[in-house]
């Protein structure tokens, strides 16, 4: 029986409704204060506390499919992690030591803050303050190793923004996700280029779930975006001045919102890869009205909308999601709508969740596509 079959979940909501049944009939029967009793007590409270809990994470699991099979939530997921393809409509290929802060950034202090230099690099701990929109986010910007080298000292690097899901915590894709890890494995082993990584969370109106949109009479969080971090990152480090040099990726809610930054600001990314990201706007309890009743502004904001409706950029993407994730059907039309010059590079591996496992196990091929599509300038 499959970890998400419709049978298992409401089998276990039986299971719970006839433990809580079967407690309340029990107990008066074990009343007394003797040991015996007092352990048949706690011993029926708590089976019906846990078949309850397994009941409930069943069902939302289910509905989120944050685990998909007994593999994926077991960690036994097999079936590798797919290959990289391209879609029809092709796919591109790719590979001062001192810093003034600008005023847009302001440096963090505290344990987690600025790292000194080392072999691996550096991690900046800032804060980005929007001068256009008034909106300000933390961050950590990662500074490969060769940034500080006397060879590279002219020399300028791309950057590529990492938006975490919502509500989302970027210090989790770094040491959960391990996500500098996999960036410092591979650059040692010349499997990706030296690359300046700004990793930040998608939200930016906490605790509302603006979807990097532009909300009429509230939060501008796609100018935010495309307009006020690549300035403030540009004013403040070494990086790339041209178009090739500026990717963006993200995963869940920023896998949405990295797709549609690339998609809608193809004149400031070169690049975007989303992982398990969805490709429809939406509306839901986190994200309130975002499109101010304009279903134009709604479908403006849907990508599967626009490749129908609109010319497709001159873009590349990546979309990763596995072919039993809950967004694969999205996926699999936007690729089937996809034609020149929008580029679409497909990462579809057949096991896997929308979990963090699943997640850390496709991130390197993500980071290898896109440090392929980059190019200092």
């Amino acid at each position: 029986m499959q970890l998400t079959s419709g049978w298992l979940i409401g089998a276990l909501t039986v299971l719970a409704f006839s433990a809580t049944g079967v407690t309340v009939w029990l107990l008066p029967k074990v009343a007394g204060r003797g040991l015996r009793d007092i352990a048949a007590r706690t011993g029926l409270l708590l089976a019906c506390q846990v078949a309850i809990v397994v009941a409930i994470a069943a069902g939302m699991n289910g509905y989120f499919l944050f685990y998909v099979s007994w593999n994926d939530l077991l960690g036994t997921t097999g079936g590798g992690n797919g290959t990289v393809k391209n879609g029809k409509g092709g796919g591109a290929t790719g590979p001062a030591a001192t810093r003034p802060l600008a005023r847009t950034i302001s440096p963090l202090g505290g344990a987690a803050g600025l790292h000194s230099v080392g072999s691996d690099g550096q991690l900046d701990e800032v804060m980005i303050h929007g001068p256009r929109t008034g909106l300000k986010v933390k961050a950590f910007v990662y500074l490969p190793p060769q940034y500080f080298q006397p060879k590279f000292q002219n020399t300028r690097f791309p950057v590529t923004l990492v938006l975490a899901g919502f509500p989302g915590d970027p210090q989790g894709m770094i040491k959960r996700q391990g996500l500098l890890k996999d960036v410092t494995v591979d650059l040692k082993a010349g499997r990706i280029q030296p690359t300046i990584y700004v990793i930040t969370r998608s939200m930016v109106a906490p605790p509302r779930d603006t979807e990097c949109t532009d909300v009429p009479a509230g939060p501008q969080a796609e100018s935010f975006f495309s307009q006020d971090v690549p300035r403030a990152i540009s004013n403040t480090y070494r990086v790339a001045t041209g178009l090739q040099g500026w990717g963006v990726m993200g995963q869940s809610t920023g896998g949405y919102c990295a797709a549609k930054l690339a998609m809608m600001h193809s004149d400031r990314f070169a690049a975007g890869a989303s992982l398990g990201g969805y490709l429809r706007s939406i509306k839901d309890g986190s994200t309130g009205d975002l499109y101010g009743g304009s279903k134009q502004l709604r479908d403006d904001n849907d990508l599967i909308w626009r490749l129908e409706h609109r010319p497709p950029p001159p873009v590349s993407l990546m979309l990763a999601q596995t072919e039993q994730g809950p967004e694969f059907d999205q996926a699999q039309r936007f690729v089937a709508l996809a034609k020149p010059p929008l580029r679409v590079a497909t990462l579809f591996p057949p096991e896997g969740g929308h979990n963090l496992r699943t997640f850390k196990r496709l991130t390197p091929q993500i980071l290898r596509w896109m440090s392929g599509q980059l190019k200092a300038e």
